[in-house]
This record gives structure tokens, sequence and C-alpha cells, in this order.
């Protein structure tokens, strides 16, 4: 059994990663192929997890972060992958693992199918109902689902939104990354901790393009983040494309000469979690993120107007809707107050991935 994977972006390997070391468990022939799409902290990525190198990277050391970037990105990636198409370097490949909603995600399974390889995508099924919202998540997501083969679900929503799809459906009970923060939270020793919060300060993490491109949605966002940091301490972790919209409108200066704001490179994953697992609440407008506070218990706040996945909406977890008012409610309300860390279910949705491949494909 001959695999490919690929990905390339921070989110896609952190959730790809228990993937990886379960088919080294299982002694798998898997091609592991970096897209280039982002490179930075990969290196901390693969030490975390234990994961060994790419066989292959597309474009090295770059970052698709601003809309000249990706798409130059673009281009490169296409370039590369003709010259791996006329090698013929992929063929005879039984299968290509794709994650997500990126898009790697797309050009990794078109790249696959021009090789003749079939697609697994992994975290399938998510939709928002509107075609162009999340753009271009929404888009991606089913473009992807045209050309797959195996759609691996993570729960009986995504599952259902896939009733008509070709291909079949693998409904996993969970997704990829409970894997990786279980491992993580090991690794930290923060598995050890019943109470959360002890830090005392709030976590902002923003990246998604319908934020960074609305320049009025991204300048009451970037309000919020000082505003908030007047109650308790703030610490903006910066995607790259975060990082230079700020540099960018002017917003760096304001962000830096606010008391108690910290900005914040990327770390590698344990010590992120282990930011969470310190933190009093969480303001993001990421998927990955919101998945994370959900099982953890974290109080959240979605910084988008509407969102496609359920992870906790309801719960410890709510929308912002972007409105102001909901934004200073929700960090007046859990500034002071630690929270309960709740018990991870530890199923492996990543080894019945793994084990649905070996009995499909041998």
């Amino acid at each position: 059994m001959k695999i490919l994977v690929i990905l390339g972006t921070k989110a896609q390997y952190i959730k790809m990663a228990p993937i990886l070391k379960q088919m080294d468990t299982f002694d798998i022939n898997y091609r592991l192929v970096y897209t280039g799409q982002h490179s930075e902290t990969f290196d901390l990525l693969e030490k975390a997890f234990g994961t060994r190198p790419a066989d292959d990277v597309l474009i090295p050391n770059y970052e698709a972060n601003t809309k000249l970037s990706f798409a130059h990105w673009t281009v490169q990636f296409w370039r590369q992958t003709f010259v791996r198409l006329r090698r013929k370097e992929w063929k005879g490949m039984d299968i290509c693992l794709v994650h997500g909603d990126t898009a790697s995600t797309l050009f990794g399974a078109v790249a696959s199918r021009l090789s003749g390889v079939k697609v697994a995508h992994i975290e399938a099924g998510l939709r928002s109902s509107r075609m162009f919202d999340p753009f271009p998540e929404e888009l991606i997501r089913r473009l992807v689902s045209k050309i797959t083969d195996i759609h691996f679900t993570p729960d009986s929503l995504a599952s259902a939104n896939l009733a008509s799809t070709k291909g079949s459906v693998v409904q996993t009970n969970g997704n990829t990354l409970r894997d990786a923060l279980l491992a993580s939270l090991a690794n930290t020793g923060a598995a050890l901790s019943t109470v959360g919060g002890a830090g005392g300060y709030g976590v902002v993490s923003l990246h998604r393009n319908e934020n960074l491109s609305n320049a009025d949605d991204f300048n009451l966002l970037m309000q919020a983040v000082i505003d908030a940091a007047r109650k308790l301490p703030i610490k903006f972790v910066l995607h790259p494309a975060t990082r230079a919209k700020i540099e960018k409108t002017g917003w760096k200066t304001k962000l830096q000469n606010t008391p108690g704001l910290e900005l914040m490179d990327r770390t590698d994953y344990p010590e992120f979690v282990k930011l969470l697992v310190g933190s009093r609440l969480l303001m993001t407008d990421g998927g990955s993120n919101q998945e994370e506070a959900a099982m953890l218990g974290l109080p959240t706040l979605l910084l988008r107007r509407t969102t496609e996945r359920a992870d906790g909406l309801g719960d410890t977890i709510a929308l912002s809707h972007l409105q102001p008012k909901i934004i200073e409610r929700f960090v007046s309300q859990h500034a002071e107050h630690e929270w309960t860390i709740r018990e991870i279910d530890p199923a492996s949705p990543s080894k019945l991935i793994v084990q649905t491949l070996m009995e499909r494909l041998h």
C-alpha cells in the first residue's frame, strides 16, 4: 500500500500529524508532500509530534500571507506540480490524503486526480449552506467533494451533508485534532491540570480571509482587542497573514502601545495548547481553535458572523456576530474567572482512518 499525503498549512499539519504517526506505527509506505502555502513553524511541529520531514516541498521557505504572495504561490505550485506529473512521481500511489478546506486541499486533490490517484478527504462534509460564505473555504469544500473517493467525516451532521455525494462516507466520530490535543496535553504536563485560566490572561487569534479582507470588520476587531486589554492582559497570537495586515494598515503601533497587550509569534502546537490552558478566555475566528476550546471547556467567543461548525455552541462557545456589545459582555463575564478542564474522549479518529485505509486498499 502506497499513500500520498499533501498538506500546506499549519492547521492541516496539526490535524494530519496523528495520522502520519499512525501510519508509522503500522509501517505504511507514504510519501509526504508540503505544498509550501505555509512554512512558518513547520520544523517546530515536526519536532513536537515526532514526525519525519517531508519527502518533497514544492515551494520551500514560503508564506502565502498576502493576495500577491498567494497568487505567486499558486503559479509556482502548478509549475512544480506539472514537473512532477511529467516525471510520473505520484503515479502508482493507491490514494492521496488531503485535509480541510484550504487552497492546498483543492490543488492537492486536483493534482492527485491528474496523476490518476484516488482522493481521501479528511474532515469532509462541513457545510455553511452558502456557496461563498465563508469564502473561499465553502467553495473549496464543495469542489473537493466532487472528486473525492473516501470522505472521512467528523460527525453525523457532516455525513448527512454528503448523503447525495459520490464516493463512500466514513464517520470518524470526532476530529483528528482530538488526538493532537491529547498528545500535546500529555507532552506539556497540562493533562494533569483540572482548572484552567490560572495565567489570568486572554488569548486572541485571527486569520480568516472574511475578517482580514473587510476593512470595517478588521478595524472593529482590532479595536475590540484593544478594549479587551483594558479588562485583562491579552496575548494576541499573530498568523503571518494577520501580521502582514496590521503592519500594512497601521494598527501595529496602536496595538504595541496598548498596555497589557502582547503581540506574539506563533509557537509550536504543544506550547499553544499550554497557552490555552492558562487563559481565562479565547477570542478567535479559527475553526480548529473552536474545536480545541470545545474539547477543553475553555470559554470562547467566535469572532465571526456565522459558523458552519457546531462544536461547543450554546455551551462554552458563543458567536459574536461581530457585535461590539457582545464582545465587550463576553470579556467582562470571563475576565475574572477560572474554568474546569474537561476530560477528553480517548477514542482515536486517526487510528480509525488508517485502519479503514488498510482494509480498503489491501
